[in-house]
């Protein structure tokens, strides 16, 4: 998922990430929405009985991939399904709780706010309280809940701006200063400072607290051994290099940005231009781009002359610039096989032969998740297929099975 540490960036980033920075409001709108999808295209799943949250005036519900109601819209919001739950909130109390797939309401609405169940335990928030991890049967398990999800077994609990790690009992293991995040590679990232360094699952510290924490993709640090760090350099400059899991550095600092990496490269950016190298440091993919996006399915997006294309990972470019930015600046990316772009009539979705089979004359589009994707109004949207059919509108007086 793409995110931000929260830190202050003081150097040169690309351009994408000045005009997000410019509309706050609308980039914190289009964030909020990805976290309460929490689908990532690179970790793509068939549909599998998936359900897809729907809006229709102020009731919510839930439609499966062929625009059937499922679950009658009957609710004031209603998130995502997780391990068989859903949060729901109640349009007479304004409280939230939790539903099965039928809509019935197995959490009673008594929240303030409702987060994803991760390995049996989900976040919530009481009015009078602080945060508490709850299990499948509303019970209150562990106090602390500051906003992350359970991994590998334990329960990041934020307390006297501290980040203690317990287990999903709510003893606790370690501790460390500040905010913490679980990456790949065994490793814990944290803050101190405003420094990010990393402990291992002990709470041992492996990596002092010497980089800033600018970067995206924060949960896939180290998902290839090594990961994208910046450290303030002796002409007073950020640069960014590349760790392993030990600290050693094995990519010199000399970027100006630098991505996670994605089907084996990683993007970099030095004096505006834009390329890509591999895990041993080796630039493979020149450094002559106007902008760049991370590879995603064997494709990455590219910018030449203010028109997008895109390339293969041996640097070809397969479909020629043409498509303007998407407008509100998140990664132009293949997902399940189709990736949105943008042109002067709107958005609409091409296959990787550039084959336009979803046409652009939407306002905004999102990527396709579970065989549906978003489309139109970011916070009401309708839902088209990998046909272009429209399933699901906002503005139909009735839908299949209501």
């Amino acid at each position: 998922m793409f995110l931000f540490c929260g830190c202050q960036k003081d150097k040169v980033v690309n351009e994408r990430l000045i005009a997000m920075l410019k509309s706050l409001r609308l980039f914190a709108m289009i964030i909020g929405l990805i976290f309460a999808m929490q689908i990532s295209c690179v970790a793509a799943k068939s549909n599998d009985g998936h359900l897809f949250p729907v809006k229709r005036g102020n009731i919510a519900g839930f439609i499966d991939i062929t625009g059937d109601v499922i679950i009658p819209l009957q609710f004031a919001e209603v998130g995502e399904f997780s391990e068989g739950l859903a949060a729901a909130q109640d349009v007479e109390s304004g409280k939230w709780g939790y539903i099965d797939r039928t809509g019935t309401f197995i959490i009673s609405p008594q929240f303030r706010t409702a987060g994803f169940f991760s390995e049996g335990l989900a976040g919530v928030r009481m009015e009078d309280s602080d945060g508490w991890y709850i299990n499948r049967s509303g019970e209150l398990i562990i106090p602390g809940y500051g906003g992350s999800i359970v991994q590998n077994g334990m329960a990041p609990v934020k307390k006297q701006g501290k980040t203690i790690f317990t287990d999903k009992k709510g003893k606790e293991l370690f501790e460390v200063s500040g905010d913490a995040w679980p990456v790949s590679g065994g490793l814990i990232a944290f803050m101190k400072n405003g420094r990010m360094g990393f402990v291992d699952r002990q709470g041992i510290v492996i990596i002092q607290p010497i980089y800033h924490c600018d970067v995206n993709w924060r949960d896939q640090q180290f998902e290839e051994r090594i990961t994208p760090v910046s450290k303030l350099m002796p002409n007073g400059k950020d640069k960014f290099g590349f760790i392993d899991i030990s600290g050693k550095t094995v990519v010199d600092f000399q970027y100006d940005w630098a991505e996670q990496f994605f089907d084996g490269l990683a993007m970099v950016v030095k004096d505006g231009k834009y390329g890509y190298i591999n895990t041993a440091g080796e630039v493979v993919i020149p450094l002559e781009f106007d902008g760049a996006e991370h590879f995603s399915e064997g494709l990455a997006a590219v910018e030449v002359n203010g028109r997008w294309g895109f390339m293969d990972t041996s640097g070809k470019v397969v479909i020629d610039p043409q498509y303007l930015p998407r407008i509100w600046g998140s990664p132009m990316i293949f997902c399940e096989g189709l990736a949105a772009v943008r042109t002067e009539t709107g958005t609409g979705f091409i296959n990787k032969s550039g084959e336009m089979v979803v046409p652009t004359v939407y306002s905004s589009a999102e990527d396709f998740a579970y065989g549906l994707a978003r489309v139109g109004s970011l916070s009401n949207p309708d839902y088209v297929n990998k046909r272009g059919e429209v399933i699901w509108s906002k503005n139909n007086i009735t839908s299949k099975n209501e």
